[in-house]
């Protein structure tokens, strides 16, 4: 029950963090597109791509805040393997560094949500620790720049289907102001 709660309270404090990082990315990504085009927020391009990037911004965000929480607890689970695992020698096969790292999500259930599986066949109990604490920083920054990388792309693409579809609106609008001054010209010759 208490793996219950404290799953709960943390992914509850990284979708807080996802959601306040998605709201401040969301009103620069509107006042940049105002002052490069007024007619881009006003299109219904926008008010189409901007909930859908509201929510995938939001579940990247997420994703990426509960990352960066694992990678700040690795030190401290490289601590609590060392002291769970000294006086253990022998080698690692695949079946007790499974029960290893299943002690350490139990312990630490945050990181369950990223890394389930273990195999370190061949390692010292020794070098476990250590092993564990390199593996779990190499994989929170692969999810960390994945998360990043998708979320620019994400922004991207809304951006130009934005400027696209009020390319269209603006030139129409050009074109309707040129027929105005136009005609009010020959009106202004008449007299």
């Amino acid at each position: 029950m208490n793996t219950f709660f404290y799953l709960i309270s943390e992914g509850f404090s990284c979708l807080i963090y996802g959601l306040l990082i998605t709201v401040f990315i969301m009103a620069t990504l509107y006042f940049v597109l105002k002052t490069m085009s007024e007619g881009a927020v006003r299109s219904v391009a926008f008010y189409i791509t901007g909930p859908i990037l509201g929510i995938l911004l939001l579940a990247n965000m997420t994703i990426l805040s509960g990352a960066f929480m694992v990678k700040s607890e690795t030190e401290s689970m490289r601590l609590w393997l060392s002291q769970q695992l000294d006086g253990v020698y022998g080698i690692v096969d695949m079946q007790s560094s499974q029960q290893v790292g299943d002690l350490l999500n139990k312990e630490f259930p945050l990181s369950g949500c990223f890394l389930n599986l273990f195999d370190f066949s061949g390692h010292t109990m020794d070098e476990l620790p250590q092993v564990f604490y390199e593996v779990m920083n190499e994989e929170m920054n692969d999810v960390i720049w994945s998360r990043l990388l998708w979320s620019v792309g994400i922004m991207a693409a809304a951006v130009l289907i934005a400027l696209y579809f009020d390319k269209g609106s603006s030139t129409k609008k050009k074109a309707k102001t040129r027929r105005t001054s136009a005609a009010a010209r020959k009106n202004f010759d008449d007299f």
